[in-house]
């Protein structure tokens, strides 16, 4: 298996499964992995296609977990978003075209983003995406790619919209994952910032779960033309709840500062997952609180 973007805080993890199922993941990504049993190539989804002769063909599935933005970065420069990730993606589709065996095209989008301002809760795969911001067009857009692709290629592929991943490894300065983010500023004795008022509700979901859907996807055989996945916990925390949570699993106290409200910012986001369950055999079995304290006793080690 080839894991396009395979360092980051998802790919990490998803090379240990791979690993621990007897699955060497080949890595291709700027920065080299920190695990061990993995092989390892320095691309990124740019230049990723030139390396396509004689690796691709070898593989059963790319899953593609790269993607140079983040939701507010691509706001700031949106013409950056599009070129480094949709042209690049497309780029990456005509080199599959090319080759005689052509694995499955496994794509990790965005439920937090692609969506947008829905009324429907919990949301499923039905709901016409209307995203909001950049980040969130620009995933939707490389779906449609991919469906495109698929009608008039035959380029098999499946699409996961997550909510809200969290766990170990992930990088709390980085800027994006609340919990992350929350965790590393409770560890150093910092202030935590919230955009708006607090009442913005996000479906978080344990790095565990996501990866084991993940994994799942391999053995897949599409079934009813059902490509495209939620993968969360069916169940939403608004940020003044996660932060609740956070008082009663880290015992301390937690200075908060609230800050103006964005309005790229969805208000809520809960995943109807039941099509993961129904196709994939696959349901979350880390909740809140559990996957909460696993991550700030990781986040201790740390700090």
């Amino acid at each position: 298996m080839l894991l396009a973007g395979g360092s980051g805080f998802i790919g990490r993890h998803l090379a240990q499964k791979l690993i621990a199922e007897n699955i060497t993941p080949v890595v291709v990504d700027w920065v080299e992995p920190k695990i061990e049993g993995c092989e390892y190539r320095s691309a990124d989804i740019r230049t990723l296609a030139d390396l396509l002769p004689g690796l691709l063909e070898a593989v059963e599935a790319v899953y593609l977990l790269a993607w140079t933005t983040k939701p507010q970065s691509a706001n700031d420069d949106p013409g950056y978003d599009l070129s480094s990730n949709v042209l690049a993606g497309v780029h990456l589709l005509d080199g599959m075209l090319k080759l005689t065996k052509r694995p499955r095209l496994i794509f990790v989008s965005t439920g937090g983003a692609v969506y947008g301002a829905v009324e429907q809760q919990p949301i499923t795969e039905a709901v016409t995406p209307l995203p909001i911001g950049a980040y969130g067009l620009s995933k939707w857009t490389f779906e449609q790619y991919l469906m495109l692709y698929h009608r008039i290629h035959d380029l098999e592929y499946l699409i996961y919209r997550p909510g809200n991943p969290y766990g170990e490894y992930q990088d709390s300065t980085a800027g994006q994952g609340a919990v992350a983010v929350f965790l590393g500023k409770i560890a150093r004795n910092e202030t935590i910032q919230v955009w708006g008022d607090g009442n913005v509700v996000r479906d978080y979901l344990h790095i565990s779960d996501l990866v084991e859907a993940l994994y799942l996807g391999l053995e897949y055989r599409v079934k009813d033309q059902q490509r495209i996945f939620n993968v969360g916990s069916g169940k939403g925390e608004s940020l003044a709840e996660l932060i609740e949570l956070l008082r009663a699993v880290c015992a301390k106290e937690i200075a908060v500062e609230y800050l103006p409200g964005r309005k790229v910012d969805v208000p809520k986001v809960i995943l109807d997952y039941s099509k993961a369950q129904k196709y994939l055999g696959w349901s979350p079995k880390i909740f809140m609180r559990q996957g909460l304290a696993q991550t700030w006793a990781w986040v201790q080690t740390c700090e």
